[in-house]
């Protein structure tokens, strides 16, 4: 089955993780300027939690799982990674803030995580979006594991080792970077999206209209946390702030009833590139733009919204021509369904 509404969520999610970093890139603009968009990484996390779940087959083995893992994730990666670094040593003020080590460059390499030489703090490879590609490869590293038991033994093996080690980390408390990596209860987002794919797999439905409140209801929540305004005072975990808001998301675009659109579909098989190339682009952007624009209020949208279609428009050919070449496969006017492409 065809699930092109993830689809055309996946874009969406890629694109305001492409505005939240638009609205930071100039400093005159930055104070003008509404900022949110980060939780795009959250809504991705639950679809791959579902998605992961949702193409399992009895007959997976944890090589063959993995294998198809870092085909998929690891060259249009690797490919920027390197573009990263070869900019950096050429031309280093395309970049705010970049610092480079060859420690860092294998570390980012092979998704070890690592406290950021540029962004002190942050447990970010020298590409900061590939943050949350640790995190992919730590649930698929799990998600492998559980491939040695039954089929309807995973999503518990799963949770269960994501929990423990989540706990074991706590209970260390190194306040290194891999304890701060596995303490961050994003990981928990995983598990949410599986639960999503484990009550969609048994036929669970809801109405369209409720998956509209969900998607609408979703969307305000995580808008208003990223503002501080919803349940601030209380400071609670993230898993809760954007988590379940992000679960509410995935959920409602799943039940309600969309047509399916190539050119929708195409925007979410460009997510990824989107993804990884839009920091290379409002580099360059960020050069070239501020000096015509000026600094006022009307520079600072135009700034946005040129840079979300440039941005846009650069990921699909980055998809096609690079993205694709790199995983030799499917070629322009061919791309996978969901299920064959997660396979």
């Amino acid at each position: 089955m065809r699930l092109h509404s993830l689809q055309y969520l996946r874009a969406i999610a890629a694109l305001v993780v492409v505005y939240s970093h638009a609205c930071i890139q100039v400093p005159a603009y930055r104070a003008q300027l509404m900022e949110f968009g980060s939780f795009g990484v959250d809504i991705f996390f639950v679809i791959s939690g579902f998605i992961m779940l949702y193409i399992s087959k009895p007959h997976h083995t944890p090589k063959a799982f993995i294998a198809n893992r870092i085909r998929r994730v690891a060259p249009l990666y690797w490919f920027f990674t390197l573009l990263m670094a070869v900019i950096f040593l050429i031309l280093p003020s395309v970049f705010a803030n970049t610092e480079l080590r060859v420690e860092a460059l294998i570390q980012s390499l092979f998704f070890i995580p690592h406290f950021s030489d540029a962004h002190p703090g942050e447990v970010w490879p020298i590409v900061a979006p590939g943050w949350s590609l640790n995190y992919e490869m730590y649930f698929y590293a799990v998600f492998a594991l559980s491939l040695f038991a039954a089929q309807k033994y995973r999503l518990w093996i799963i949770s269960v080792v994501i929990i423990a080690v989540f706990v074991l980390a706590h209970a260390l408390n190194s306040n290194g970077a891999l304890s701060e990596f596995f303490t961050d209860t994003v990981v928990f987002e995983f598990i949410f999206g599986m639960l999503l794919a484990y009550a969609w797999q048994r036929g669970f439905r809801l109405p369209s209209w409720l998956g509209a409140i969900l998607l609408i209801v979703g969307f305000a929540l995580l808008i208003m946390h990223s503002q501080n305004v919803a349940l601030a005072a209380l400071d609670l975990p993230g898993i809760v702030t954007y988590g379940i808001p992000a679960t509410m998301v995935v959920a409602g675009t799943l039940f309600i009833k969309l047509p399916e659109n190539g050119f929708g579909i195409l925007l979410g098989d460009a997510s990824y590139a989107l993804y990884l190339s839009h920091i290379f682009v409002l580099g360059l952007l960020r050069i070239v733009l501020p000096p015509i624009l000026g600094d006022d209020f009307t520079a600072a949208i135009l700034f946005v919204l040129i840079s979300l279609v440039v941005c846009l428009t650069a990921s699909i050919p980055i998809h096609q021509y690079i993205d694709n070449w790199l995983l030799k496969q499917e070629r322009l006017g061919h791309g996978p369904t969901v299920k064959q492409r997660e396979a």
